[in-house]
């Protein structure tokens, strides 16, 4: 029995549905439904979401799913992780990564690939603000980015990831978008729908992005003080979900 309202539950169906269909995937009960298909569907197409919102619909999904499926359902969600947008990528998962940007079939998607690992990972930048870059944002030969709006900074580029920054701005021929030519801006999906097109076997996002160049730069030994500034951060407090996994 669903508990949920058809109302209730139709959005999040929607939604699942339309993310199979991208995935060319059969639109059929038992895969639709399927609990390990619907965790890539909460964890890639809902990644911008908050944690109450993500846990909203997996739940609904969860019952559909339950009741569709039974036996082959029941007992088989996992919980979400709560420290898992906090976790740094390791050394493998980056190399899958880069690995899926470099891949990418077209010069506009392997571009903006690179770029949003670039200005995630080199950058540190938040999922909104790798959406507003542009390519006028961009000195000194891909070395640092100018980022606008309440957390106005100058972030400069990990070094290993400044050749993508570059390569972006190149095929740009002007004020561009760097991520996602064509975009009009704001829409905080973006990113996931793009991932969720063939995306990588390891789960992207842009938290964990951020984390991890936060991170490398604890390990650095970077002045706090410039790492709060260069982060657009206001306290040292904001840095506490990632200490844990910190090399001392």
């Amino acid at each position: 029995m669903v508990v949920y309202s058809s109302r209730e539950l139709y959005p999040a169906v929607t939604q699942l549905v339309h993310f199979t269909h991208n995935s060319s995937a059969p639109v059929e009960d038992d895969v639709v439904f399927d609990p390990i298909h619907i965790g890539r569907f909460v964890n890639h197409h809902l990644a911008t979401y908050n944690r109450a919102s993500r846990n909203t619909i997996r739940a609904r999904l969860r019952r559909v799913s339950e009741a569709l499926l039974g036996d082959d359902a029941v007992g088989k969600f996992k919980a979400l992780g709560k420290a898992e947008a906090s976790r740094p990528y390791t050394s493998a998962e980056l190399a899958v990564l880069d690995a899926w940007a470099w891949q990418q079939r077209t010069i506009e998607r392997r571009t903006s690939a690179g770029a949003l690992l670039a200005l995630g990972l080199g950058a540190g930048l938040t999922g909104a603000e790798i959406l507003s870059a542009r390519g006028a944002d961009v000195g000194d030969g891909g070395m640092l980015i100018t980022v606008g709006g309440s957390a106005a900074r100058v972030v400069p580029v990990l070094t290993e990831w400044v050749d993508r920054v570059q390569a972006r701005r190149e095929v740009l021929h002007g004020d561009g978008w760097m991520f996602r030519t064509g975009q009009r801006g704001g829409n905080v999906n973006l990113i996931t729908d793009f991932v969720s097109r063939g995306g990588p076997t390891v789960q992207l996002q842009a938290r964990r992005m951020r984390a991890t160049w936060l991170a490398q730069h604890l390990e650095a030994g970077t002045p706090l003080k410039r790492l709060l500034r260069i982060a657009g951060l206001q306290s040292a407090e904001a840095l506490d979900r990632v200490l844990p996994f910190v090399d001392d």
